[in-house]
């Protein structure tokens, strides 16, 4: 056995835990350096301050602020923890990140654009309880948070629910990297603020518009980026053109990528691969005055491929016993109509929305198996906030919203039994921020949410319909403008979708079978979450900044809703395949806790993230779906006064063991990345330039289910970048 090999299986838990305890141990040694009680109330005064700022406000300030850091000769921090950022996601309502009581993330344009990733799979992998699973093609990026996926968590972009049917369609994240702007991830209970599907999170994505790209005092500017990865022969390019006229902005933007067969860890090929993208998006901004805004965006990804859906293991390469030429097409369409109050605050917003995901699978001489999977979705969202301060009682922050979208799915895959179905859900809620004296903030919310299903008429099938009543109650105490502390208990549930309980795929010549369960019930969990942020400046030295967010959780789930294999078959594929279902688990308890540390001294700076998550049947104690334990770490230099920066990444995954499904279970493993980005100061061009998977590791992700288990990840990747801007 390899020396890679032994170290992978004697990567444990206890070597995660440790590793991560020694990177925390100054940030908890520094408590000992708390502000006296009148500085801190002129802390407190000045963060509030902060959050009531417009998020143009704060990210000039922000800008500032990272300004000075350049002149004392401090790092400007690049990481997506490292910088004080507004999100809104985990509330709805702005706040700057360490003052979140949950456990929220956000991956920045520039941490993206530092991984040079044709999807946001590489960045969004490293972030604790968060994984982009599926296969090494591009287009097979699954995202899951906390073990739950698919329509357990709430996935959208720019607002929009991105939706997806559990047969056919299985990422709709279909989304050039160029055009995100920033991503959101809140882990946890969700249900409460978005309705059905929040039982793991949400994923929030915000595109780019020309706002966000534009310089102060700039009125028209442009992008112009190329780059390649040797490991599947990737060539992508880029084009912008924003600009700002008076109230109006505008954004308009493509990007393209060509893909060939893919080199797997280990030097084996995943062959045939080849195909392309294209995608583009249209953004467009009217300021109706100081206080209403309307906005509007248009986004068209196209995915045209010649691949095999089963591929199979030869000598020295993965080829295709049966392949097809597969197509898919997603389109949005959003409109946002955002109002402020007289201190600047976002206190409004309606959004309309439409989404259209179409998968398209083209017969061949070989194979007749073709057809279509569509999805189309329509959807609004309303939200208002008001703000009362009513001295002893507190200042309260009330949001209020109602929101609705409805579904149409339509089948013509050859074979499917799954049948053309409508769902609907809608929603009304409401939340209430307290913020008390002593820096205590209390936030009750609750929600009553519905969904009604219509299966095609002439199946024998029935309407089903359901809901829910939803609370949630959070209670946070910032005692030191270094510490925020709280506590938090939520309830969420998820509905079936038809293709989960009607699928019927059955017959020798598919690769898996699947059986229907007409019974299925909408799965509920409560969960139940404690932890806190820690951020100091000059903990150490005047150049310096540490900051910590820990959370631990316990999960309570009935109902749940898991892909079981509940038979075997022999088929055209082979002998013993599986046969599917999906099944509610009449008792499932989740435990695990989550880190994501940063510290940066100098021209230094370092990254550690750690999960550890444990999913088991109350009933049986037998082991259900449960990502294993996740190590990230990154440490970077940078050299300010000829703008390089280096940095080394570290993926560590310990092995999973521990599923009751063993055709699941996968080895541990590390990955190892060396990147680097050239943006010299006062100059338009900006190089980018990365070896990926250093040492070539052949490992598999641990995934839900597989048409090949031991189907390896990408191998070793040279990344090269080159941006103009204008």
């Amino acid at each position: 056995m390899s020396s890679t090999h032994v170290c992978a299986h004697t990567f444990h838990r206890a070597h995660l835990l440790s590793a991560a305890a020694i990177f925390l141990i100054p940030s908890f040694a520094a408590h000992a350096n708390e502000l006296p009680g009148k500085e801190r109330e002129s802390a407190a005064s000045t963060r509030q301050a902060a959050i009531k700022k417009t998020p143009e406000q704060s990210s000039r300030n922000t800008s500032k602020q990272l300004g000075a850091h350049v002149k004392t000769g401090a790092a400007v921090p690049i990481s997506s923890n490292a910088a004080e950022r507004l999100v809104v996601t985990a509330t709805r309502t702005p706040q700057q990140i360490q003052d979140v009581p949950a456990s929220v993330s956000l991956i920045t344009r520039q941490d993206i654009q530092m991984r040079q990733s044709s999807t946001i799979s590489d960045a969004l992998n490293r972030l604790p309880d968060v994984d982009m699973v599926g296969t090494a093609r591009m287009e097979g990026q699954v995202p899951q948070i906390r073990g739950f996926a698919g329509r357990e968590i709430i996935l959208m972009v720019d607002g929009a629910r991105r939706n997806w049917d559990s047969q056919g369609i299985e990422a709709p994240l279909y989304i050039d990297p160029a055009f995100i702007q920033s991503v959101e991830v809140v882990a946890g209970s969700a249900s409460t603020l978005y309705g059905t599907g929040g039982l793991g999170g949400v994923m929030s994505i915000k595109t780019i518009d020309a706002k966000s790209l534009l310089k102060p005092g700039q009125g028209l500017g442009g992008e112009i980026d190329g780059g390649y990865q040797s490991a599947n022969g990737n060539g992508k390019g880029s084009a912008k053109i924003y600009g700002k006229w008076g109230k109006f902005d505008a954004l308009l933007a493509y990007s393209g990528q060509t893909f060939n067969s893919i080199r797997l860890g280990g030097g084996e090929r995943l062959s045939p691969n080849d195909g392309q993208s294209h995608s583009a998006l249209l953004k467009l901004g009217y300021d109706i005055n100081d206080r209403i805004r309307i906005d509007f965006g248009q986004q068209f990804y196209l995915d045209e491929n010649y691949r095999s859906s089963v591929p199979q293991k030869g000598p020295s390469t993965y080829h295709c016993s049966t392949c097809q030429e597969q197509n898919v097409r997603q389109d949005e369409s959003t409109l946002h109509l955002t109002t402020r109050n007289e201190q600047g605050e976002e206190d409004g917003r309606l959004t309309l929305y439409r989404t259209k995901m179409a998968s398209k699978q083209v017969p061949n001489s070989m194979d007749s198996n073709g057809g279509s999977t569509v999805l189309e979705t329509y959807g609004f969202d309303l939200q208002k906030s008001y703000f009362r301060n009513f001295g002893l009682f507190g200042r309260h922050k009330f949001t209020g919203g109602v929101n609705y979208y409805r579904d149409f799915y339509t089948y013509t895959t050859s074979g499917s039994n799954t049948p053309n179905a409508q769902q609907q859900v809608y929603g009304v809620y409401g939340q209430d921020e307290i913020k008390f004296r002593h820096h205590v903030t209390l936030s009750p919310s609750l929600r009553y949410d519905r969904y009604n299903t219509f299966p095609e008429h002439g199946k024998g099938l029935s309407n089903s319909s359901n809901g829910a009543i939803l609370p949630k109650i959070t209670l946070s105490w910032q005692p030191t403008r270094e510490w925020m502390i709280y506590l938090s208990w939520g309830k969420a549930y998820n509905a079936p979708t038809p293709a989960q309980s009607d699928m019927d795929l059955t017959g020798n010549q598919w690769f898996a079978n699947f059986v229907s369960n007409k019974n299925l019930k909408p799965e509920s969990a409560k969960t139940y979450e404690g932890g806190f942020t820690y951020t100091k400046s000059a903990l150490f030295s005047e150049h310096d900044r540490a900051s910590v967010r820990a959370t631990g959780f316990y999960e309570d789930v009935t109902n749940l809703i898991q892909e079981v294999a509940i038979g075997r078959f022999n088929g055209k594929y082979g002998k013993n395949r599986p046969i599917y279902q999906y099944q509610n688990v009449g008792h499932a308890t989740r435990y695990g806790i989550e880190l994501h540390s940063n510290y940066d001294i100098g021209n230094w700076g370092f990254d550690l993230s750690f999960s550890h998550i444990r999913v088991t049947n109350a009933l049986t104690g037998a082991g259900l779906y449960s990502p294993p334990d996740k190590v990230a770490a990154d440490m970077r230099y940078r050299f300010p006064n000829i703008g390089l920066t280096l940095m080394y990444s570290l993926m560590a995954v310990d092995a999973q063991n521990y599923d009751a499904t063993i055709i699941r279970r996968r080895p541990g493993y590390m990955v190892h990345d060396i990147l680097a980005t050239w943006a010299p100061p006062r100059k338009p061009w900006r190089i980018n330039f990365a070896v990926t998977n250093l040492f070539d590791k052949e490992y598999s992700m641990y995934k839900m289910a597989s048409t090949n288990v031991d189907f390896p990840e990408v191998g070793r990747s040279f990344r090269f970048d080159l941006s103009y801007r204008f």
